[in-house]
């Protein structure tokens, strides 16, 4: 047979690349690659209490946070573990333990998947071939594979979501930015991180440039008021619809009676401080600059100074840098709600207390979204090195635990565990300081490009050009006739 093989049919120019195709392509092997990891990684570490949840809901939907035991979730994500409780009740199911890691993973790994498409849309107008790259960036990252389908966490869920709300403040949709920030919120505590960078990129959109020599009070019109109460109102009506169903449950079970009508009403509220009281340390395992010292897993009341104690400057850390998002908004000479996202959230679980292995996880997508925004090389480079140290960081948590479940017994360890297991602190000052390095190159990228004139120009350039114009013209005269 002859061969007909014509090149000019196989040839593919950017225009006419199939993106919407390979989109699909990828985040449709994205969600198998997650589901058959998911369901071949089988553990009981936090997993069986949100199975346990989903279960105990079948009891009263509603009145969920009068009955269910150590319940710590906001409301919203009970509707999928209501799922999963039913999922998981179904004698197929709940006796094998693939199929029960399938049910409590399929919603994060899902979620996870349709990232990848949220990111192909935050390029989609600028650069679709750009876009396509982190949509595949994030399709085979390690982090994010291990948080949904080995640990079935729901960190991308809340993700998933984030990078929604933060594509509708890139496309100025305050509205929708209202409900996804609500929405957000009632998803999981983390949520309340982004408040900061929320509500200032909102009075941006809304009012305009807020630098004090730009705006003034008195040139603010109905329009923009009205703009804004649209997304005020719109996160308030969303919290409402998700929330008072649980209080009026809560307040009207039979349960706890003792505490009476209004004190069960309000459990779905307190179930942020609760949360917040719940892990009172100065690190829960995340690699910090608190485990970088020693003080993992040490109660952050540890006074280091008199009067002064490791929960108060974890406090005055987070108003710093609260405070930093306001001076980029107000003083700051560019705008980019992705970065100042990724930064402030850095800062959160780099210098506050009380941060997990996997809070970091939203760093590591608004960096993803911030390369999108700004189409800096640096950014992409910064990228897969903080995500091998998110990586880890959940790796050496994660597998820590399945290691003491007795799941290895088989393996003749002369002294009952694994090697890597007794230089676990080892392995975790290294990634502390490595995220430690990554956070201060990202501190002076970020400071750069806001409040620097030539942000483009790297910084050790700049540095050897400053140093070259500063030596004294003796030495410049003295190099001069050496060469001659």
């Amino acid at each position: 047979m002859a061969d007909r093989y014509d090149r000019q049919s196989f040839h593919l120019s950017r225009e006419h690349f199939p993106y919407r195709r390979a989109l699909f392509y990828l985040a449709g092997f994205a969600l198998l690659l997650r589901l058959f990891v998911g369901a071949s990684y089988v553990h009981s570490y936090d997993v069986e209490w949100n199975i346990m949840w989903g279960v105990e809901l079948k009891d009263g939907f509603f009145s969920a946070y009068a009955h269910v035991r150590a319940l710590d979730y906001p409301p919203l994500y009970l509707y999928p573990l209501y799922f999963v409780g039913r999922v998981v009740s179904l004698p197929s199911v709940y006796g094998y333990p693939p199929m029960r890691m399938l049910a409590i993973k399929l919603i994060p790994c899902l979620c996870d998947s349709l990232t990848c498409v949220v990111l192909f849309a935050v390029a989609r107008k600028k650069n679709q071939l750009l876009g396509l790259l982190a949509a595949a960036l994030w399709a085979v990252n390690p982090a994010a594979i291990f948080n949904c389908a080995c640990w079935g966490q729901t960190d991308c869920v809340l993700l998933c979501m984030a990078a929604l709300l933060m594509l509708s403040l890139q496309e100025k949709h305050v509205t929708a930015a209202g409900v996804l920030w609500a929405a957000m919120c009632s998803t999981k505590l983390q949520g309340l991180y982004l408040t900061p960078v929320v509500g200032m990129e909102v009075l941006t959109i809304c009012f305009g440039s807020l630098h004090p020599r730009e705006f003034s009070f008195s040139r603010v019109t109905n329009s923009q008021v009205m703009r804004f109460a649209r997304f005020v109102l719109s996160a308030l009506l969303t919290l409402l619809l998700i929330y008072l169903p649980f209080m009026i449950g809560a307040g009207g079970s039979h349960y706890y009676s003792d505490l009476g009508f209004w004190k069960k009403y309000f459990l779905p509220v307190t179930v942020y401080s609760e949360g917040v009281a719940k892990y009172p340390y100065c690190s829960l395992n995340g690699d910090n600059i608190y485990t970088l010292f020693g003080l993992n897993g040490i109660k952050d009341e540890i006074q280091v100074l008199t009067g002064l104690s490791v929960a108060t400057i974890g406090k005055i850390f987070l108003l710093l840098s609260i405070a930093g998002v306001v001076a980029v908004y107000l003083f700051g000479k560019r705008r980019a709600h992705w970065l100042a996202g990724f930064m402030f959230m850095e800062c959160v679980f780099m210098l506050t207390c009380r941060q997990h292995e996997r809070y970091q996880m939203l760093a590591l997508l608004l960096l993803i979204g911030a390369f999108l925004q700004l189409a800096d090389r640096r950014l992409l480079s910064l990228f897969p090195l903080l995500s091998l140290v998110v990586f880890f960081n959940q790796f050496r948590i994660l597998s820590g635990f399945r290691e003491g479940s007795g799941w290895w017994k088989f393996y003749a360890y002369h002294d009952g565990s694994a090697l890597w297991m007794n230089e676990r602190r080892h392995f975790a000052f290294v990634n502390s300081l490595l995220n430690l390095l990554l956070f201060l190159a990202a501190a002076v990228f970020v400071a750069r490009y806001f409040f620097d004139e030539a942000p483009e120009v790297p910084a050790l350039a700049r540095l050897r050009r400053r140093i070259s114009n500063s030596r004294p013209l003796s030495d410049t005269r003295r190099g001069d006739s050496t060469s001659v």
